[in-house]
């Protein structure tokens, strides 16, 4: 029976990437990295003396200055192979994390993980487009593998900040749930990284500066949605509860995840992935960003391991049903001129939140029978 749901997963993954191929150029983000990096090896300044926020123009570098560096291995060849090089690179992590995730689930449940994993269509962008979001989440997960060794978790986790800000609210994560040595080295290296930055890219730094403080200042994600049909949807993602209930989501589950890893550790992982999932909604920039669904791959792999393990069958069945809605829902696209995909994306986001709290409230409540008996027993 699982095999053919396998086939409608495939044939609606295949049809969603003969849409993107349509739409999406390879390597449309890699030519950003690599235009950098040329620039660092000719000794011209890395960002465009007005940058456009918050995307500008084709290849215009809007991250970093380290960023760039590695970059500097691709940036002698032609961009055909960069691009079809740093997809290759880009597919390893993406397969490395998909094994990560996939393993410890029940043997038959892999097959439908490991399907919905290959076919989750923002993976699949996110290869083609050759931005730096599968490396940022394979860190975020290896620095919490580490988390028993602080220096190292806090080394990797400031890396991944720095590559791209997204995973920021992760250090209220590891604050709350206790690892304050993680913080502290997180810290750390991240002051010794932008002091070296500042010195080492003294001439771009202070236009680094001034892109972020542009970006802070913009209120285009705002004026974006406002602007674009159709307007009841507009209405919806404009008003208070589409405004906040995110960014609320991305702080709580930050700062109260922490806490309730802290009080109850063998939820802390799920918790962790739970805090990642929507780290990236702490500004409504990030729903815009079909890739940044990424970083909920995790958080799907653990609540389908948790639900699995309830009890009940009727349950089960429930819960696996939901998850697989909110997979559907962060699968849909769209027109670039049309917000029913990112009210899509916003209700897949809240289901998958729900459903995620939904089975760690399960268990514990499949526990109290058992702890009041533990303490009746002594």
């Amino acid at each position: 029976m699982w095999a053919a749901g396998v086939i409608v997963m495939v044939l609606a993954g295949l049809a969603g990437l003969g849409i993107f191929i349509a739409k999406e150029p390879y390597g449309y983000d890699l030519w950003a990295y690599v235009l950098a990096a040329r620039h660092l090896l000719a000794g011209e300044p890395l960002y465009a003396a007005r940058p456009e926020v918050p995307f500008g123009p084709f290849g215009e570098y809007h991250y970093a200055p380290p960023a760039a560096v590695p970059f500097v291995l691709l940036a002698p060849l032609p961009f055909w192979l960069a691009t079809v090089i740093w997809i290759g690179v880009n597919t390893g992590m993406a397969l490395a994390i998909g094994w990560y995730l996939i393993r410890p689930l029940p043997r038959d449940a892999r097959p439908w993980a490991a399907a919905a994993f290959v076919l989750f269509l923002p993976t699949i962008l996110e290869i083609a487009l050759g931005n730096l979001n599968l490396l940022t989440l394979a860190l975020c997960l290896l620095a919490w593998e580490l988390r028993g060794r602080s220096a190292a978790a806090g080394a990797v986790l400031a890396v991944a900040i720095g590559l791209k800000l997204l995973p920021l609210t992760l250090v209220l994560f590891y604050l709350a749930s206790g690892r304050w040595r993680v913080v502290g080295w997180t810290i750390a290296v991240g002051m010794v990284g932008l002091v070296v930055t500042a010195v080492v890219f003294a001439s771009d730094f202070p236009a680094y500066v001034a892109l972020l403080l542009a970006l802070r200042d913009s209120h285009w994600a705002a004026d974006l949605i406002a602007s674009t049909p159709p307007a009841e949807v507009a209405a919806v993602l404009g008003s208070p509860i589409g405004r906040w209930l995110l960014p609320v989501a991305s702080l709580a589950t930050a700062i109260l995840g922490g806490l309730a890893a802290r009080r109850y550790t063998r939820d802390e992982t799920h918790l962790h992935h739970l805090a990642l999932a929507f780290a990236p909604y702490l500004a409504s920039f990030g729903l815009l960003w079909f890739p940044y669904l990424v970083t909920a791959l995790p958080l799907m792999a653990s609540t389908l391991h948790r639900a699995l393990r309830l009890p009940r069958a009727q349950t089960r069945s429930a819960l696996v049903v939901a998850l697989g809605l909110s997979w559907l829902l962060l699968q849909v696209v769209g027109e670039r001129d049309d917000l029913v995909p990112i009210l899509a994306h916003f209700i897949g986001l809240v289901v998958l939140l729900a459903v995620a709290l939904a089975v760690l409230a399960l268990a514990r409540s499949r526990d109290i029978p058992e702890s009041i008996g533990a303490r009746v027993a002594a």
